[in-house]
């Protein structure tokens, strides 16, 4: 969904955060079309680093502009595509064992729709080893922050630190390490539901494949062969 610039045009020259409450930078500008939909926006990280965030990583909600990573957004994407593959799939096939769409019809639909299903398999490999990834990132971020609050209690244990330095620090610290657990969650949330969708849509598949086997196979004649008899002198 795209965001307008009106939406944004209030948030310029202030902090954006990320959908975990982190702050990502200052936002310092615009690029929208001649409609007023807003394509991407340019973020300051800090004085030496600028970044330019897709639109479709904002979100506008009751608790004002957020930014998505660029993981989520993607997952999002794969996760709808699969699907809608396995509902167009289905009803394909639907379709057709009821004579409603032609033979060649069908046949160009489920050559379409097994050059997709390909295309996506592939597309979800590349994002499941983008997840591991960033996992691996925030599970070394966690292990850092902890051993960072480590030592920050035990100078201020020993007396090495004032109360006031130690509780902003403290809290700080606690935030970025829940919040990081939190993009954990969401990851793990996202690649069990990667491999619930991809399991449906084989299983469609596979129902497809066994119930054009079985139009195929021929039936076994069941009528009863000749008696013989055997004549005796």
């Amino acid at each position: 969904m795209s965001v307008s610039i009106e939406n944004i045009a209030p948030y310029i020259g202030q902090s954006v955060l990320d959908v975990y409450g982190r702050k990502v930078g200052v936002l310092v500008s615009v690029y929208s079309d001649v409609e007023g939909n807003v394509s991407a926006i340019e973020v300051m990280i800090n004085d030496a680093t600028y970044e330019t965030i897709p639109g479709e990583r904002l979100v506008k909600d009751v608790d004002g502009l957020k930014i998505m990573p660029e993981w989520l957004v993607n997952v999002k994407k794969l996760e709808r595509k699969l699907d809608i593959l396995k509902k167009r799939i289905k009803a394909t096939e639907e379709l057709y064992k009821k004579g409603q769409i032609p033979a060649h019809a069908y046949q160009e639909l489920k050559e379409r729709l097994s050059k997709e299903v390909e295309k996506t398999k592939s597309e979800v490999k590349s994002a499941r080893d983008v997840l591991r990834k960033r996992l691996y990132e925030i599970e070394n971020f966690v292990v850092h922050i902890e051993k960072a609050m480590t030592h920050l209690m035990v100078s201020y244990t020993a007396g090495e630190i004032a109360e006031s330095g130690f509780k902003i620090s403290a809290d700080f610290m606690r935030f970025a390490r829940q919040a990081a657990l939190d993009e954990k969650k969401d990851i793990d949330k996202h690649m069990a539901m990667l491999e619930k969708l991809e399991q449906e849509l084989q299983a469609v598949l596979s129902s497809s494949e066994e119930a054009k086997v079985a139009e195929t196979t021929p039936i076994a004649s069941t009528a009863q062969q000749p008696i013989a008899v055997k004549v005796v002198s």
